[in-house]
Parts: structure tokens; C-alpha cells; sequence
């Protein structure tokens, strides 16, 4: 039997930051339903949502009317956890649309899908006891459904051991947004990931995960419309903003410009050049989304100018006492390019 694994899709996320977040909104419940495709043309007899399908109280009615008109043509059973996010008013919405999605309670829920047990339940934060009253038949496969942190019980307690003992075969994990296998013990368990990024903190490959009950094996399948792809380039040695701008497009040339691009400038910087305006000009509008990382550090002689009888070696003798590096280059840059009369951005 084929059971899809999938979680944190976060639909109707408000997506600070993205070029064209009503887009890409869009695109996140094409995501969804692209897993219920894969479902049905693998013949997986089931779908499991490890939590947080939707995003916070902002949902709207139509994406609830879309998910669940998607869940509706579905031959799949699904498995649906809330999780962390969303609240229950998207949820209630949904299961009044669509009846045949089976929901998981605050108390272990138990259902049977033809020789598999599915389990799981909403974590809490003092539910140590809880853990207590998990039963599993072992002569069974088992898979246990959680939305929560292995490492961090701020969202609800994973009680490790507890699992490795339960007899389960795999632990459907929800909560981290990258695939990640870790078994505790010998019971296979794994974050399935989002099925897209949302944003530039969300740079590993997309997807979800297939578990084949009969062959006791699981894999993760990628699926991505767009990826975050991070690029860095050294400014060290580059003296004026026409060579700056060759350099910016050499480095982007193999990028695809549905992506979005996390683009780091790196090393030393000269006086005078406009790094950060000169790459918003360069790469404006090429990108689905971008963003732009200023982590040079200033190259000037410090000596030198807190030598000078001016204002800016005065300004110079006082950053050079800032013992942060980075702190000390930021300012450096920033004041000798606001004495210069630079731009600031």
C-alpha cells in the first residue's frame, strides 16, 4: 500500500517580501493539488497532512471551497492534522464541506485503513501523561501522526522514547519546513518538508514524502514550481559600478528567473562603489522574488584616514574603537559613504 506524507503547506500565507504574493498564494494550492494528483496516479489509497495545511486566520472561504473541492475528487483516504497554525475555523469549514476527510483529536485517534493503523493526535504542551495511553498493535504497520519539534516542546511535547517503544513503523512528522529523516530506535520517522518555499529562509528542496507499507520503504519525492536559490558574489578588487553591474549578471546568468533569487555580496568593499543600488537597477523585475545580502566588509586603510585632520577621520578614529566586526565595518560603510554624499540605502 502507498500512503503520501506531506505537511506545512501554510495556504493563504501572507508572504511578506514576494514580488506577487496573490500569485503565489495561487501557486501554493496548485501545490496541493498537485500531491492529490501524484496520489491518484501512484494508486496511493491514502493522503496524511502532518499539520499546518493552512496559515493563521487570514484563510479565505474560497481557498477552504478550493481544498476541499480537491480532497472531494479524490479516490485517496485523508488524514488531516491541524497543527500549530490556522486555528480551527478553516478546519471546521472544511469538514463541513467535505466529510470524508478524517480529522485527529487532542486524545489519540485511531483509524484503520486495511491492515495499516494511522495515529496521531494535536499535541500540547503539558500532555506528558498522554504519552502514557498510546496503544499500537505490533503484528500491524503503524504510522503515527505528529505536528511539533523533536528538539523543542515549546509547540508540544515528542516524547522520543515513548515512540521507539510503541511498536509504530513510521512517524509521519510535521512542523519543519525541509525534509529530514531521524528514527528513534528502530521506528523510521520523518519531516516530510513544505511541498513549496514561501520564503528565503526556505532554501532546501520541496516536496513530500511516499511510504510503501508493503516493501517497509520510504522516499522523499520532490515537487517545486519556484526554488529559493542563493547566490553569492565577491566585490573584492572591483572598481567602479559599470564592472560591478558585468559581475552582478555573470553571477545570476545561470539562474532561472521563475526562482527567487537570495543574491550576497561578499568580501572587501571600495569607496564609492554603489553596490546596493547598482544591483536593485541590475536585477530589478528579472527574478520572481529577490532579495540582496550586503555582507562586505569596508576596504579602506584605517590608519591612514584616522590620520587626516577632517571630519572623517575624526569619524574613522571613533568607528575603529567598535570592537563587533561587522558592526564596525557596517558603520564605516555607511558613514564614509553619508560624508561622501553618497546615496544611503
Amino acid at each position: 500500500m502507498k500512503i503520501i506524507h506531506t505537511a506545512d503547506i501554510h495556504l493563504d500565507s501572507p508572504l511578506v517580501g514576494v514580488a506577487d504574493p496573490v500569485l503565489r498564494r495561487y501557486e501554493l494550492v496548485k501545490a496541493f493539488e498537485g500531491i492529490a494528483e501524484y496520489a491518484r496516479n501512484s494508486g496511493a489509497a491514502a493522503v496524511i497532512v502532518a499539520g499546518d495545511l493552512f496559515d493563521e486566520q487570514s484563510v479565505s472561504e474560497r481557498t477552504v471551497r478550493s481544498v476541499a473541492d480537491v480532497i472531494s475528487r479524490s479516490s485517496a483516504e485523508w488524514f488531516v492534522l491541524k497543527g500549530n497554525h490556522g486555528g480551527s475555523d478553516p478546519y471546521d469549514l472544511l469538514a463541513r464541506l467535505c466529510g470524508k476527510i478524517k480529522f485527529f483529536g487532542e486524545d489519540w485517534t485511531y483509524f484503520d485503513l486495511g491492515g495499516v493503523t494511522v495515529c496521531g493526535r494535536e499535541l500540547g504542551n503539558n500532555d506528558v501523561e498522554q504519552w502514557r495511553n498510546l496503544r499500537l498493535d505490533s503484528s500491524r504497520y503503524n504510522i503515527v501522526v505528529l505536528h511539533g519539534d523533536v528538539d523543542d516542546a515549546s509547540y508540544g511535547f515528542v516524547d522520543k522514547k515513548a515512540l521507539a517503544e510503541s511498536g509504530a513503523k513510521y512517524v509521519a512528522l510535521g512542523h519543519r519546513h525541509s525534509f529530514c529523516e531521524m528514527p528513534f530506535g528502530k521506528v523510521r520517522a520523518c519531516y516530510s518538508g513544505s511541498p513549496e518555499p514561501r520564503g528565503f529562509d526556505e532554501c532546501a528542496q520541496t516536496g513530500f514524502v511516499e511510504i510503501d507499507t508493503d516493501a517497509d520503504k520510504i522516499r522523499f519525492v520532490p515537487q517545486s514550481k519556484r526554488s529559493v536559490v542563493s547566490v553569492k558574489t565577491d566585490v573584492t578588487g572591483v572598481l567602479n559600478d559599470v564592472e560591478l553591474e558585468r559581475k552582478i549578471l555573470d553571477a545570476v546568468a545561470d539562474v532561472n528567473t521563475r526562482n527567487m533569487l537570495n543574491f550576497t555580496f561578499v568580501g572587501t568593499l571600495k569607496e564609492g562603489l554603489h553596490l546596493l543600488l547598482t544591483a536593485q537597477q541590475t536585477l530589478k523585475d528579472k527574478f520572481f522574488a529577490l532579495r540582496i545580502k550586503d555582507e562586505t566588509r569596508a576596504d579602506v586603510d584605517l590608519v591612514a584616514l584616522s590620520q587626516e585632520v577632517s571630519l572623517r577621520g575624526e569619524f574613522v578614529k571613533l568607528a575603529s574603537q567598535i570592537t563587533d566586526e561587522k558592526l564596525r565595518d557596517d558603520v564605516l560603510k555607511l558613514g564614509l559613504a553619508a560624508i561622501a554624499g553618497e546615496d544611503l540605502p
